[in-house]
């Protein structure tokens, strides 16, 4: 609250115990960590001009010096040795004490102004070389429980500290170093913090809309666990709204009362159990390793200090109980080993169909590692690297469209909601000792229950399936994806397609096998193995309802399959046994004999 009377508000409680420059990697950017101390700049201080005397020399801190005289900080910052001074121009000054409506330094009292000026000094150096975007300690120590006030910094496109620009860097003195800034710092409430920061703007715009901005910035103290841009952004996406202008205010105020508690808890106070929100609703704190809230929001930055709180920032919306909906979208929101899957929704246009309160699905969740490992596969930095349309049948591919618990699975063949050629592909669920899913992925999390299904947890992305995919995720055809090596049929098989495989069984080569009077695919040549194998191949997405009596050529120039329906489906003398196994290039019919050319 830029006033004077603010300002006199403000206590000092100044000791002179150098502060550890904090630089915390919050949510806003982050740099790589150093063990190592940045390099001094190369520009030399004379031995015997201390921040003061550079300052006097230059000539445009003239009130800067006057106002550390008549606070009695001068000497301090003539003697105090390695410390760093955010320095406010003339022109800075002049612009602040017109706007307090003050005519001059006289309109201020000695322990405001010493406020004041501690929120622009940090206990160590700090080059700019070594700054990085976060929250940065100052020796104004004005706070609830005498933390010392923070300083956020913005190093993207220039240094921003708070609100201010440094316009020059790393002037040298003896004792410390000077950045010059083109505002004065005012000491600031939790309010201002967050306006600082370019990742709380939709944090900020639900403050004013709800008309908190007054109460959040009185004397307090609060703690306030406040989500990011990409938090709003994603439950947004999950309610199937646009914006803060499809909230009600009521509704916005309940939300955001749920963030703040009424004390000033810094991160070494809290400790697992509920905590009483100002809203009056209880929200659950775990700590093990880090910080959860509600079990699946991540305090992913703390110890933002104001002058009325202190900040933690969290990577979700947290959403009272009265006001939330428990669809497959809110869960995943929530969660913050979604958030890849979350994005990719978002960026799939899916979101709203995960949402749908009236929809029963079943959706096998890859975690966030489950992605990373993904995109590593893939040659790829993000999702932006993947196209939209791939994208969106990746995902459609991990829902079925119906609730299925994990006590319904059986083993088997499940459609999803992904398409080729406008029928839904299949999964193959194998249920054991687990749940494994096209034989390589694993259920690791089941029967999340939603209001609109469920959700099981899956330990890798599940790409849609080619034919050749199909037969490998199932152990019943180990033997054909061993002559379709041999044969060096995969490349071919896994192509664009359409193709139509009938596929025959383990049992069934081993019936050839003996009949043949051979031990198995080694006793057969790659020659012998292919025009067999083409024999098996139709051209075309051919289902079970689109075949019809008669002859039907195969991949095998000049050798045409026999279908008949007479009773059930035969191919030449073989049954069909499971039929309609839609894969992303074509579909696979099971059967119990190999076909053998004539």
């Amino acid at each position: 609250m830029k006033t004077i009377e603010f300002l006199k508000k403000t206590k000092s409680r100044f000791n002179f115990l150098p502060v550890v420059l904090l630089a915390l990697v919050i949510g806003f950017t982050s740099c790589d960590d150093d063990d190592d101390p940045a390099p001094m700049p190369e520009m030399e201080a004379e031995e015997e001009k201390t921040i003061v005397d550079v300052a006097a020399e230059a000539g445009s801190f003239n009130v800067l010096i006057q106002a550390a005289q008549k606070a009695g900080l001068a000497d301090f910052l003539s003697t105090e040795k390695n410390i760093t001074v955010f320095a406010p121009t003339d022109d800075a000054f002049a612009a602040l004490l017109t706007d307090l409506g003050a005519s001059s330094l006289d309109d201020l009292d000695a322990a405001t102004l010493a406020a004041v000026l501690k929120y622009h000094v940090v206990g160590d150096l700090a080059y700019s070389n070594n700054l990085s975007s976060g929250a940065v300690a100052t020796l104004n120590t004005d706070s609830p429980d005498e933390t010392p006030l923070s300083l956020l910094v913005n190093v993207d496109g220039g240094v921003m500290v708070n609100n201010a620009t440094v316009t020059t860097a790393d002037v040298m003195a003896s004792n410390g170093v000077i950045h010059v800034i083109d505002k004065v710092l005012l000491p600031p409430t939790v309010v201002d913090l967050a306006t600082y920061s370019e990742s709380f703007t939709s944090l900020v715009s639900a403050v004013v809309k709800a008309d908190l901005a007054g109460a959040l910035s009185g004397d307090g103290p609060f703690t306030v666990f406040a989500p990011t841009n990409d938090a709003f952004a994603a439950l947004f996406a999950a309610l199937g709204i646009s914006g803060l202008d499809d909230v009600a205010v009521e509704d916005l105020t309940s939300i955001l009362t749920y963030h703040v508690v009424g004390d000033n808890v810094m991160s070494t106070e809290l400790s697992a159990g509920s905590v009483a929100s100002i809203s009056g609703e209880e929200f659950e704190v775990t700590i093990d390793g880090e910080v959860m809230i509600n079990g699946t929001v991540k305090v992913v930055a703390t110890d933002i200090q104001g002058t009325n709180g202190v900040i933690h920032v969290i990577d979700a919306v947290l959403v009272p109980e009265m006001q939330k909906s428990n669809t497959i979208a809110d869960i995943a929101v929530a969660n913050s080993e979604f958030s890849i899957l979350v994005e990719a929704l978002m960026k799939a246009d899916l979101v709203g169909a995960v949402a749908d309160s009236e929809a029963e699905l079943t959706v096998f969740a890859p975690t966030n590692d489950a992605f990373v490992a993904l995109l590593s596969e893939l040659g790829a930095t993000s999702l932006d690297d993947v196209p939209v349309e791939t994208l969106t049948d990746i995902l459609l591919y991990h829902v079925i469209g119906s609730k299925a618990m994990s006590t319904d699975l059986a083993s088997g063949y499940f459609p999803t909601l992904s398409t080729f050629s406008d029928n839904n592909l299949s999964m193959y669920i194998e249920v054991g000792e687990g749940v494994t899913i096209n034989g390589n992925t694993m259920v690791t999390a089941a029967d999340i229950e939603a209001d609109n299904g469920v959700i099981h947890v899956v330990d890798k992305v599940i790409l849609p399936p080619s034919v050749v995919d199909i037969a490998i995720a199932n152990e019943n055809f180990s033997t054909l994806v061993s002559a379709v090596v041999k044969a060096g049929l995969v490349d071919a098989l896994s192509g664009e397609g359409p193709f139509t495989v009938f596929a025959p069984t383990n049992a069934a080569f081993d019936a050839l096998f003996a009949e043949l009077g051979i031990a198995g695919i080694d006793d057969l040549s790659a020659e012998q193995l292919t025009p067999i194998l083409l024999y098996h191949v139709v051209s075309g997405n051919v289902l079970s309802t689109d075949l019809a009596n008669g002859e039907v050529p195969t991949l095998k120039e000049g050798s045409s399959i026999t279908v008949d329906l007479s009773s059930g489906v035969m191919i030449n003398e073989s049954n069909v046994v499971a039929a309609d196994v839609q894969g992303a290039n074509g579909v696979v019919h099971v059967i119990d004999k190999v076909l053998i050319p004539e």
